[in-house]
C-alpha cells in the first residue's frame, strides 16, 4: 500500500516537475537572448523581436504552469 507522499512524488510527477522547470529555463534563456539580440546590429531586428516574442510568452507560459502544479 503506498501512502499519499510516495504517490505526490511518483516519477510521472517528478518527469512533469522537472520537464516544466527545464522548459520553463529555456524560454527564459530565449527571452534574453532576444533582449541582447536588439543591441547587435548584424542581427536583423524582426529576428531579433520574434526571438524575444517567443521567450517572454513561453516564459509567461511555463512560469503560470508552476504556479499551478500540484502533487498528487
Amino acid at each position: 500500500m503506498s501512502t499519499s507522499l510516495q504517490k505526490s512524488h511518483s516519477k510521472a510527477s517528478n518527469f512533469k516537475l522537472t520537464l516544466i522547470c527545464l522548459l520553463t529555463a529555456l524560454f527564459n534563456a530565449l527571452l534574453w537572448a532576444g533582449v541582447a539580440m536588439i543591441f547587435i546590429p548584424m542581427v536583423p531586428s524582426v529576428v531579433a523581436y520574434i526571438t524575444l516574442g517567443v521567450g517572454a510568452a513561453g516564459s509567461v507560459l511555463f512560469f503560470l504552469l508552476i504556479g499551478k502544479f500540484s502533487r498528487g
